[in-house]
């Protein structure tokens, strides 16, 4: 019997460490397409960078989850005052 390498993917939560093991045992991917199928299926968040959250409630994944959001806009039509009544361009 030949011994052979074999590559997998394993998915952790970015924030907490915690693994994807649905049923107590360590899932292996075959690619990145399925980590992500299944690990979204889930709840997790998987990133464009490739940053894995897990669907964890609570400050710390709510926080990693904020700061993926673009900031909000600031909205001022031309010629509005500002503060300190000095119009804004």
């Amino acid at each position: 019997m030949p011994v052979k390498t074999h590559t997998c993917l394993t998915v952790a939560c970015d924030v907490c460490g915690e693994k994807y093991q649905p049923d107590d045992y360590s899932v292996h991917f075959a690619d990145l397409a399925e980590a992500r199928a299944l690990t979204r299926a889930e709840g997790w968040t998987i990133t464009a960078d490739l940053k894995a959250i897990c669907g964890t409630e609570d400050e710390d994944h709510q926080a990693a989850l904020d700061a993926l959001m673009p900031p909000e806009p600031v909205m001022q039509a031309p010629g509005q005052l500002g503060f300190g009544d000095s119009e804004q361009p």
